[in-house]
């Protein structure tokens, strides 16, 4: 047993855990037990107990792992303290042994060996190592889903002292407990789920924290973060991993702040794309994770010119190289097309053949407009029991807030009917009208370096044209899939250092388990990696070749004129 928890378990510490050993289903004089005793003090055992209890009598109540001996009689799991140095987490959560006792959470309160940062009580994996179970995966939550026993702070010291600790779980967080998942913590997200850049302290987007997370450490596999406009898929892609929004109205919102519902959505991060099939089986029913009876379609990736190509010709490198395997290992016809020109040849009746002068203030007059006023209460109730003084929030939440509360309830009304016929259009243009299963491929931003003391301030006017708005817009889900990474020249560092790229693919509405399975397909037919690794490099084995060719493989397709990649 313990060559397997020395192998598989980052919990296990041979030096402590083999100082003592409880033996069940053994009598004290038994020859075994002496066997074993003289094997063990080899190996550095101290002290042996030999307890008659049979293993009928406690392996219902013990999984096999490493136990701490409270008493003659008490035995407790062993959890082990890891330093969160990159300070990706808020609060910790005390372990629960038995959740069927209590569903109430409660903060761990410990603090780190390293300065200033938290202590994260992490379980042991030896059960499933032993019993050949599916391992319970450890996940991180962002501070903006409810977690009963807790108050929720949305990263903002009035909105946490009003707060009070919720008396039910979020409806996506008790799915992930009720299917086995050890929830580890509460991570931090942008003040008021707002966007905030390096300079603000926030790497990029409101589920900053989620995601370094995942990318900081071994011992953590997921974390549950949202996406509304970018705030999922921007820290995916600064972070190098990788990201699965569901469909919008598949995933039960209850129990999560939201400020714009139309719009947000929870989302999943982790290193490798088989744990978010697994999260994602327990946000959707299974009827709906059933595979439908139906006459395959061809695929046909959509490359929209509105998008592509970004500026970094060596991250458009990549993302050609993505989408010529793709239209490989599906395969698939690719198509090019331009939203803007597709709108002037089809427009809807009684509106312009500019679709920029039909989105005008489109964002302001929907999305800013319901992040006003999903903060009503707060504002109110800190007024309250503050002497009428207003909550501080940040500069950007200030003037967000200003432009949402100039809005007009006729103007709010209006704009959201415009943006109705713009997703009625878009779904029609994109994917219905079509007789394949498309695929939109898509960057998420242009890989460049921003660095926290150079001003890189976030958008005060955003246009609904923009490729971080198309998904929310259309309802679609999408999976952020890591395909390598460019170098640049550090100015904090003095020397060469590499920014990951990503390429987001969105499928139509509905379609969540086929964008699995058609990236699966991609991924595993290509030969690509698909497990990123924690640290400055997502793929550390292909370091060589990168490094040959300035960070970007050898083997990579090239957009050319015609409207389908040649086969290579």
């Amino acid at each position: 047993m313990y060559l397997v928890m020395e192998k598989c378990d980052d919990v296990y510490r041979q030096d402590v855990f083999l100082d003592g050993i409880v033996l069940t289903n053994l009598e004290p004089k038994d020859n075994g037990a002496l066997e074993y005793g003289t094997l063990i003090r080899a190996l550095g055992n101290t002290w042996l107990n030999v307890n008659a209890i049979s293993e009928e009598d406690t392996a219902h109540q013990l999984p096999a792992g490493p136990y701490y001996l409270c008493s003659e009689t008490l035995l407790k799991p062993v959890y082990r303290l890891y330093d969160d140095q990159q300070h990706a987490f808020l609060a910790a959560i005390k372990p629960n042994v038995d959740r069927r006792v209590s569903d109430t959470f409660l903060q761990l309160r410990a603090g780190g060996t390293s300065y200033d940062c938290l202590g994260v009580a992490v379980p042991s994996k030896c059960h499933e190592a032993l019993t050949g179970a599916s391992r319970r995966l450890r996940v991180a939550v962002k501070d903006l889903f409810r977690v009963k026993g807790l108050k929720t702070s949305l990263n903002n010291k009035c909105y946490y002292e009003i707060s009070s600790p919720a008396t039910a779980t979020a409806s996506v967080v008790a799915a992930l407990v009720r299917d086995g998942a050890h929830i580890l913590g509460l991570t931090k997200l942008s003040s008021m789920v707002a966007r905030e850049e390096p300079l603000d302290a926030s790497p990029a987007g409101s589920s900053s924290g989620s995601a370094a997370a995942v990318a900081s450490y071994d011992w953590l596999d997921c974390a549950i973060g949202t996406d509304t406009s970018g705030s999922g898929r921007r820290p995916a892609m600064v972070n190098g991993i990788w990201q699965f929004r569901p469909s919008h109205d598949r995933v039960d919102p209850r129990g999560m702040v939201t400020t714009y519902p139309l719009f947000d959505t929870p989302c999943l991060f982790s290193r490798e794309p088989c744990h978010l099939r697994r999260l994602l089986q327990s946000w959707i029913p299974s009827d709906d994770a059933k595979p439908k009876p139906q006459t395959k379609k061809p695929y046909q990736i959509l490359y929209l010119l509105d998008y592509l190509p970004v500026p970094n010709a060596q991250q458009m490198q990549l993302i050609d190289g993505f989408i010529a395997d793709a239209s490989r290992c599906l395969p698939a016809a690719l198509t090019k097309l331009s939203i803007r020109e597709a709108w002037k040849a089809s427009h809807p009746t009684g509106t312009p053949d500019d679709v920029d002068e039909y989105l005008r203030n489109l964002v302001a007059e929907t999305y800013y407009y319901e992040f006003y006023h999903s903060s009503d209460a707060f504002r109110e109730n800190y007024a309250d029991s503050h002497d009428g003084q207003p909550p501080y929030v940040i500069p950007f939440v200030q003037r967000r807030w200003a432009k949402g509360a100039a809005v007009t309830p006729p103007q709010n009304q209006d704009a959201r009917r415009k943006l109705g016929v713009y997703r009625t259009w878009l779904h029609e243009t994109l994917f219905a009208a079509r007789e394949t299963d498309a695929l939109l491929v898509l960057p998420v931003a242009n890989a460049a370096p921003s660095y926290r003391d150079a001003v890189s301030p976030s958008p005060e006017n955003q246009s609904a044209l923009d490729e971080l708005f198309l998904q929310p817009i259309l309802g679609a889900p999408h999976m952020v899939v890591p395909v390598g990474d460019v170098p640049y020249d550090s100015g904090v560092t003095g020397r060469v250092e590499y920014l990951p790229v990503v390429v987001d693919v969105v499928a139509a509405p509905g379609r969540d388990f086929e964008l699995l399975d058609a990236v699966d397909e991609i991924m595993a037919q290509s030969g690509r990696p698909t497990v990123v690794a924690t640290g400055s490099r997502m793929f550390p084995e292909k370091h060589s070749a990168d490094d040959e060719n300035g960070g970007v493989p050898l083997d990579v397709g090239a957009v050319n004129d015609d409207t389908v990649y040649p086969l290579r």
